[in-house]
């Protein structure tokens, strides 16, 4: 992944922990406070935005084309 898709791909994540979180606050009468669900949504979010950058970038260098050994 380029530096620019990690970029977007981290904005979208954060913009659905944004949505989920109003709705589930909305739906809790508004009062703000999200419980166990707030904190399993937050590490969540932390979990998967350190996947996106943790993912190194594709290289073009792939060893898929190796010889086998056909002797028996």
């Amino acid at each position: 992944m380029s530096r620019v898709s990690k970029v977007i791909v981290t904005v979208v994540i954060i913009f659905v922990w944004i949505l989920i979180t109003g709705l589930l606050t909305a739906a809790n009468g508004g009062n703000g406070r999200l419980g166990i669900i707030g904190l399993i949504l937050a590490f969540g979010v932390i979990a998967a935005i350190r996947s996106v950058w943790k993912k190194e970038k594709n290289n073009h260098d792939d060893n898929d084309h190796q010889q086998l050994d056909k002797t028996i």
